[in-house]
């Protein structure tokens, strides 16, 4: 080697080794970030140490984690990343299918899908239904991703879970009289805005279509998009998929859907913890994720007043999919409440009881309920 080319490669090891170093003194000296508003996550903090903790490995995978969570500069070695990836042909990275249309889908592998824990969830929804269909009108509605319906703007080598067997056996399991297909319902809209390109939800448009759908089995007469104001409440949202790949994207667009009248709602969070006169909660449009600008987002439990006087009470036991649905359902029934049962605990048998529920609707998209190890609740 001569000496040009020996200085080259010293320089090179030493800048290198200077970086590394450098980025590694500056990720222990700065302040720990507590949340990633770009993730929509709590990020790891320095773990306790304890000698118990060492020997049976949680410190040092705690370890791991913090290092790679208050990592300097994170979001923006993770764009550099998938830019790198990215020209490098790849078509999925961080479980995110880059689509046609600037779509980016979360990914669904069958590899992620434990089918025993399906098969429970779908005997529990079951024996639920059994023992409450005499005391209320009880519908399911699975709700298929975008990477099931805009399977046109997916990379053709996905092998994606088989979303459409799903649904096909919660069907079979607990009759046609109780399931809401709304399968049928977004692909014939699939050409429409009806999934965010940069979140894993369905936009007010698709949960609109939904609503429509579910009015034949819920026993209501479903309003028109005639009926509605619609307001654009924001054109920048950017959502948990761009939240996964960090670069540059095509923002979202959400839109409110608010009944043409004097109606007026009052919502109550978490049992008087936050009350709002209102169905959405604008103030979250102020944050990164603007998605809780529905209902406030993700909580144990949720009750809407204000619809309507007709003495029915709707008890929705959801995840997400729920919060831009809900708002239209509030126009049918007296009271509406609904269950996360990520945080909640609580008896759904005394609940039931003591609400005097007169109409249950379980709603959620097919993969959380593929993975939902909380669906044992749903009997106590």
């Amino acid at each position: 080697m001569n000496n040009s080319k020996k200085f080259r490669s010293i320089s090179f090891t030493i800048v290198f080794t200077g970086l590394i170093f450098g980025l590694t003194i500056a990720s222990l000296i700065k302040n720990d970030t507590s949340f990633s508003a770009n993730e929509n996550r709590i990020l790891q903090q320095r773990p306790e140490f304890s000698a118990e903790r060492l020997f049976d490995g949680t410190f040092t995978k705690e370890y791991e984690t913090y290092v790679t969570d208050q990592f300097v500069a994170r979001d923006q070695w993770i764009a550099m990343k998938v830019y790198a990836e990215k020209a490098l042909q790849k078509k999925d990275i961080n479980g995110v299918y880059f689509g046609k249309d600037h779509y980016l889908i979360q990914q669904n592998l069958a590899s992620e899908i434990d089918q025993s824990l399906v098969d429970k969830n779908v005997g529990r929804i079951q024996t639920f239904i059994e023992q409450y269909k005499d005391k209320a009108n009880i519908n399911v509605m699975i709700v298929p991703t975008s990477s099931y319906i805009l399977k046109d703007k997916m990379p053709k080598y996905a092998n994606e879970y088989d979303q459409k067997g799903l649904m096909d056996q919660i069907q079979a399991a607990i009759g046609e009289d109780h399931y809401i297909n709304v399968e049928d319902t977004l692909t014939a809209h699939k050409d429409e805005y009806v999934y965010y390109r940069t979140d894993h939800h369905w936009t007010s448009l698709g949960a609109f279509y939904a609503y429509q759908k579910a009015g034949e089995k819920m026993g209501f007469a479903s309003y028109k998009e005639e009926d509605y104001t619609i307001t654009k409440a924001t054109d920048a949202f950017l959502g948990t998929t761009y939240s996964k790949v960090n670069i540059k994207s095509k923002a979202d667009e959400i839109n409110l859907y608010s009944l043409n009248g004097s109606l007026s709602y009052q919502v109550d969070i978490n049992n008087g913890q936050k009350q709002m006169n209102g169905l959405f909660d604008m103030e979250k449009l102020d944050q990164k994720d603007k998605y809780p600008v529905f209902l406030g987002g993700n909580n144990s439990i949720v009750q809407i007043t204000g619809g309507c006087n007709n003495g029915k009470t709707l008890l929705v036991i959801k995840d997400s999919f729920a919060h831009s649905m809900v708002p239209f359902l509030a126009d049918h029934y007296e009271k509406i409440i609904m269950i996360d049962y990520r945080y909640y605990n609580m008896s759904t048998k005394k609940l039931i009881e003591e609400s005097k529920v007169s109409d249950i609707l379980l709603l959620y998209n097919t993969i959380n309920f593929a993975q939902d190890k909380n669906m044992l609740k749903i009997l106590k």
